[in-house]
């Protein structure tokens, strides 16, 4: 989420608005924002409905189920114009890779 904040400005010039998901409570969200000073909206999705939706989420054993990190590119007509998906939590997107594709995609 800091890396997001941190490219937050480029990527609002180039017309794209962040929008950060996550499986934390609404409270615990707020906390984060205010920890570390995240400018765009964080919400919240305790059911993984969202994760399910965008096909990120995996049950494993005697859990409810987990998301897979994710980044979306989304244009105005809901279109998925990239995604990057991994399995391996340990392995993100880097930055310069979205700001390749988000200037790539930018009309």
């Amino acid at each position: 989420m800091v890396q997001l904040q941190e490219d937050a400005a480029t990527l609002d010039s180039l017309g794209y608005q962040i929008i950060a998901i996550g499986t934390d409570l609404p409270e615990k969200i707020a906390e984060t924002e205010k920890k570390w000073g995240i400018g765009f909206p964080m919400l919240s999705d305790p059911d993984l409905r969202a994760a399910h939706a965008y096909g990120v989420a995996y049950r494993q054993e005697g859990k409810s189920g987990l998301p897979v990190p994710a980044v979306f590119i989304v244009d105005t007509d809901r279109h998925v114009q990239f995604e990057y998906v991994n399995p391996r939590y340990q392995v993100r997107l880097g930055r310069d890779v979205l700001l390749v594709a988000a200037r790539g995609l930018a009309h």
